[in-house]
């Protein structure tokens, strides 16, 4: 058995990075917020429009989680990257999912017939509500994130003794 000298550093403990740790409290956070709001949501619907009502804000409710939570666990992902690779992911992130949406609405108003329980005042008034619900938690978590806005203190270079 060995002694450990104070000399020899101790081993870091191994985990996540910082970062890492932010982005998983944000997506959390989005996450309940989004579920919370989209309850919410749900139930008013219902109770305004009915089945209906219940079926577009399942369908507003589940769209809207997609889009924040596949955007927010990509941040998760990357995380650790560079600004510039960060900013490349999020980008092709959001580019993709507006597409898939857009496709979404697309097919919606070709088959507009075949959806005839859908309200659209129903989908909107939930997208909105769980939209804000999601930014409005995950903003007041981010206010609350301990970010160093400052340099580290400067330390000035040990001296060896063949300095000029």
């Amino acid at each position: 058995m060995t002694v450990q000298s104070r000399s020899e550093p101790i081993a870091a403990v191994q985990g996540p990075s910082i970062h890492v740790v932010r982005a998983r409290k944000l997506l959390l956070a989005g996450a309940v917020g989004g579920l919370a709001a989209a309850i919410i949501s749900i139930v008013v619907m219902t109770g305004v429009y009915g089945r209906s009502g219940l079926v577009s804000a399942l369908l507003a409710s589940a769209m809207v989680l997609f889009f924040y939570g596949v955007g927010q666990a990509l941040m998760v992902q990357f995380a650790d990257a560079g600004a510039r690779t960060l900013l490349i992911v999020s980008m092709m992130s959001y580019t993709g999912r507006i597409a898939v949406l857009g496709f979404v609405l697309l097919f919606y108003q070709r088959n507009a017939e075949r959806w005839a329980t859908l309200t659209p005042l129903a989908i909107f008034i939930t997208t909105m509500v769980v939209v804000a619900g999601w930014l409005v938690v995950e903003v007041f978590v981010f206010s609350r994130l301990r970010i160093s806005a400052y340099d580290t203190e400067y330390a000035a270079p040990s001296s060896t003794g063949s300095e000029q």
